[in-house]
């Protein structure tokens, strides 16, 4: 089992790991993997920056701004310490309502990043439908909306030690919040399990052969597991660029995340091979960013990132409360 000190450095990591990567990531975000290339961004941006492209946030976001990704994790993490560490799913959805119409766990006056397949899930809560009943069903709603998300969840089973059967549960009933579909379940199930072995204290291709060895089909059906077929086939180190599409979808941004951290060698490099993939640069450097924290620490995230990241005052508060409430 983890300890206190041990469960605050894990989340601290994670979190801060996870927000560095969705801050670098947003002013480039809906741009072509060519395009991204030909920035080559290096440093955080924004608005207030000298910016030689053109994007949907590059020119109104202050640099080191956190988008929907962290945003929603951080409401996740509130609704565990409201509930003194214990899962309430009505809770969590009243979080993530706070964080959409009140302003609340921004770093800006107003929120922003708000995918369809989540809107529409907070919306039916809204009008009283269940949370657990709330995600989208179809296979068109398999944003990476709940993958972005999934942190607390997966720190919450992992420091619990539970096993798979109670993980999967969990896990799943926590992407049906808003994504409902067995491929989000899987992915969410899958990125956990690789979380878990770099929280051991695994290297990424040991993770990466422990996250093979879980038996995916006893709880997902051949046709999910056909969608995900480099977990189905346990060839997840044999993942190239051209396996990975130019989209928001769920396998995509999971696969992103397992490539650049197979390639990359430091937290920055990770973060920038992730972004240099292109289209939803938020999210895929935000999941990626994630696990780049655990492995590598936060104090080995690039100085002048950190620097420009706003409101890390809330993510550690939020993340050192988040350890002190999930503990067995």
């Amino acid at each position: 089992m983890f300890n206190h000190s041990e469960r605050k450095d894990i989340t601290v990591n994670a979190l801060i790991g996870q927000a560095v990567g969705d801050a670098f990531g947003v002013p480039v975000e809906f741009l072509s993997r060519k395009k991204v290339r030909q920035i080559d961004l290096k440093e955080m941006v924004g608005k207030e920056s000298a910016l030689p492209f053109k994007s949907q946030w590059g020119g109104v976001i202050p640099k080191g701004s956190w988008s929907d990704d962290t945003s929603m994790t951080i409401a996740s993490m509130a609704s565990f310490i409201r509930n003194h560490g214990a899962i309430d799913y009505e809770d969590q959805m009243k979080q993530f309502d706070r964080w959409w119409d009140e302003n609340e766990y921004c770093c800006l006056e107003t929120p922003f990043g708000l995918g369809g397949t989540t809107h529409m899930a907070m919306g039916r809560f809204l009008i009283g439908v269940p949370a657990l009943d709330c995600g989208g069903t179809h296979e068109q709603d398999n944003g990476n909306g709940s993958l972005m998300r999934i942190l607390p969840f997966s720190l919450y089973c992992v420091f619990h030690g539970l096993d798979l059967e109670q993980t999967q549960k969990i896990i799943s009933d926590a992407s049906r919040m808003t994504h409902a579909h067995p491929i989000s379940q899987l992915c969410c199930f899958v990125w956990t399990e690789f979380l878990r072995g770099l929280i051991a204290g695994k290297s990424v291709e040991d993770a990466v052969m422990g996250t093979e060895q879980v038996p995916y089909d006893k709880w997902f059906s051949q046709e999910t597991m056909d969608a995900v077929s480099f977990v189905r086939d346990k060839r997840i180190r044999e993942i190239t660029e051209q396996d990975i599409g130019e989209t928001g979808y769920v396998v995509d941004t999971l696969y992103s995340a397992f490539f650049s951290l197979l390639r990359g060698g430091d937290y920055e490099s990770v973060i920038r091979t992730a972004v240099g993939l292109g289209y939803d640069t938020d999210t895929s450097a935000a999941v990626a960013g994630m696990a780049a924290g655990i492995l590598y620490g936060a104090n080995h995230i690039p100085e002048r990132w950190k620097k420009a990241l706003r409101s890390e005052d809330v993510l550690l508060k939020t993340a050192e409360e988040f350890a002190e409430a999930v503990h067995p």
